[in-house]
């Protein structure tokens, strides 16, 4: 496999998730569905708290190449209906903390290197 060029002028997010798609090993460390996003994204916090509240992973990289991935549980029933409604509310509040994210309950967070694996705690 080749290995992938790294351009500075192009979102880590960008280039992380594009990586991905040529290299099955490096695909399969994140769940099907992943949004990626740069942290440098001015509006990153309210991109990830949308995906989280949908039911998607969400991996938030960082210049240098480290990860958060944030994994939220996948809820049933009245469970599932409480985190629509949620969702729905977060979408429509008011714009105050778009750089912080909202976590669903119960949801994993995994500290990854630059290389993608998981950063002992």
């Amino acid at each position: 496999m080749e290995a992938v060029v790294t351009d500075r002028n192009v979102d880590p997010a960008v280039e992380k998730a594009i990586a991905s798609i040529g290299d099955t090993r490096l695909a399969a460390r994140y769940p099907d569905r992943t949004h990626f996003i740069s942290a440098d994204r001015p509006v990153q916090g309210k991109m990830a708290t949308e995906a989280l509240f949908a039911g998607d992973p969400v991996v938030i990289v960082y210049s240098d190449g480290h990860e958060l991935l944030v994994h939220p549980e996948h809820a049933q029933g009245v469970a599932g209906l409480f985190l629509g409604v949620a969702a729905f509310f977060l979408k429509h509040r008011r714009q105050g903390g778009a750089d912080a994210v909202q976590l669903p309950p119960r949801a994993r967070i995994e500290a990854r290197d630059a290389s993608g694996h998981p950063i002992a705690a």
